[in-house]
């Protein structure tokens, strides 16, 4: 699966890929910063998760190195 598509294709995804791109990592605050309803986000967060995109550490949410590499990639 193209990842970066995937991301870019869906303007959820891109919004909650933003947020961890600005540093936050919690699901709770970037789902209200860009006001998308808890469970959409969940589920996104979910599906980076098992795309190997973010990793949870802790209560927290962070970028894997493949995560790190589309970052680059889309910025």
């Amino acid at each position: 699966m193209d990842e970066e598509g995937f991301i870019l294709s869906n303007k959820y995804r891109r919004a909650i890929f933003d947020g961890f791109v600005s540093g936050e990592t919690s699901v709770d605050r970037i789902a209200k910063k860009y006001h998308i309803v808890h469970v959409v986000a969940k589920r996104v967060v979910n599906d980076f998760v098992d795309m190997g995109i973010l990793k949870k550490k802790g209560k927290k949410y962070v970028f894997t190195e493949k995560g790190e590499k589309l970052v680059r990639s889309i910025g």
